[in-house]
């Protein structure tokens, strides 16, 4: 601060000191504060539109007017798309589907075949069928040819390899059958004597080895419920499909197993269990139809029919696009609901 010394003060003698308050900063309003900018909100996302029909008498006329006509789909289309959908649920582990009917005719092979093509297909890959018939099966015959012919009886010799860390998957196709629904075939050997030696634990070792190398096992049975390697692939089954024609005894067959599971502690897997009804003659009787799907549906998870396709009733090599459009939608339906009765298991 400041000190000045008054003069008449100083006259006398004395000093006095004047002191000045400090002089203090000016003081200015604050401008007023500038409002802050909020953004637009963000605009809803539509959902994206349906695609036009590509099937049926809507897909054509939209095919052949190039673009013109945008016609929307139908019913059945868009069932069809919603299935496709669903059947790419993933799961936690390697799924195995165990197709059984103590019956022989029942179309075991053809309903594993066109499971295993079904969602190879739509699923793009990592699926074999795999045929553990106790004696000679069909599956190799009825799937498409390969360069070789290789066996599980093959595959079982070499099997240590394959529960090892060295062995590839690249050195497990030399036993397989690529398909062009992109699948795989495990066939059983053409002579019936040697799928003796696949018991409960050769089953076994061959199921953990193909685990590492697939997401679904689609595995045909035999007709002997008490053969070990028919009870050890139910021991690992995830889904079970019942496959049955429209004859009564067949469908009695597929009924008895179901309660023979039930009653054997495999009462969650029967009560599971999908039923496929093939239509194998073209004049169906809807009467014995109509009683065979709710017999099984009072006791299984879902029942779903196969209409008759006379490529599937040759029983010559089964080619998943050869098939009738109506079968391979009807497919389509059949492995939705195989995919749902895997996602309760994986639950």
């Amino acid at each position: 601060m400041d000190v000045h010394t008054d003069e008449s003060a100083a006259a006398n003698g004395a000093s006095v000191f004047e002191v000045k308050p400090p002089e203090l900063p000016t003081w200015e309003a604050p401008s007023p504060a500038v409002p802050a900018v909020v953004p637009p909100p963000a605009p809803i996302a539509e959902p994206p539109a349906e695609r036009p029909a590509q099937l049926g008498w809507r897909g054509r006329a939209n095919r052949v007017t190039g673009g013109l006509l945008s016609l929307s789909a139908g019913r059945d289309e868009i069932n069809d798309r919603s299935a496709r959908k669903r059947l790419l649920r993933p799961f936690s582990r390697t799924m195995t589907v165990v197709v059984a009917n103590p019956k022989g005719g029942a179309a075991k092979t053809p309903t594993s075949l066109l499971a295993a093509a079904t969602l190879g297909f739509h699923r793009g890959g990592y699926t074999l069928a795999w045929d553990n018939n106790e004696t000679r099966g069909t599956l190799g015959m009825r799937a498409e040819e390969a360069t070789h012919h290789q066996t599980v009886i093959d595959l079982l010799h070499d099997i240590e390899e394959f529960l090892s860390t060295s062995a590839s998957v690249g050195r497990l196709s030399g036993y397989l059958r690529p398909q062009s629904a992109r699948f795989d075939v495990l066939a059983s050997d053409d002579q019936p004597g040697s799928m003796v030696i696949v018991d409960d634990n050769a089953f076994g070792k061959l199921w953990t080895a193909l685990s590492r190398y697939y997401r679904l096992l689609v595995v045909d049975t035999g007709n002997n419920v008490r053969a070990p390697n028919w009870v050890a692939a139910t021991d690992l089954a995830d889904c079970l499909v019942v496959p049955t024609t429209v004859q009564q005894d067949v469908a009695e067959s597929g009924l008895w197993m179901l309660d023979h599971l039930a009653r054997s502690g495999y009462a969650e897997l029967a009560a599971n269990a999908v039923a496929v009804v093939s239509c194998a003659d073209p004049r169906t009787d809807q009467k014995l139809l109509a009683d065979i799907v709710e017999r099984y549906r009072a006791v299984v998870r879902d029942v779903v029919v196969i209409p008759f396709d006379p490529y599937v009733r040759c029983g010559g090599r089964i080619e998943y696009h050869n098939l009738d459009d109506a079968t391979r939608r009807a497919w389509l339906l059949a492995c939705t609901s195989i995919i749902d009765s895997l996602g309760i298991r994986d639950q």
